[in-house]
């Protein structure tokens, strides 16, 4: 059986102006990285702009076996 799993990270930047920071880059990268070291597999990405209560994000979802 597959299992999917989203997670959302509030960002500062805009994508319009690609500013983002380089701790919003180790932000994510150690999602990641964390995510991997439990078993969860990368499967995609979206960057949300103002997105509810969210605000501005990027929605990410992993899938495990």
């Amino acid at each position: 059986m597959v299992m999917y799993k989203s997670e959302v990270i509030s960002v500062s930047f805009k994508i319009a102006k690609a500013s983002i920071t380089e701790e919003e880059i180790k932000e994510l990268d150690d999602l990641i990285n964390r995510r991997s070291k439990e078993g969860w597999d990368l499967v995609a990405y979206a960057f949300m702009g103002d997105a509810g209560n969210f605000g501005r994000g990027i929605l990410i979802t992993f899938k495990k076996e």
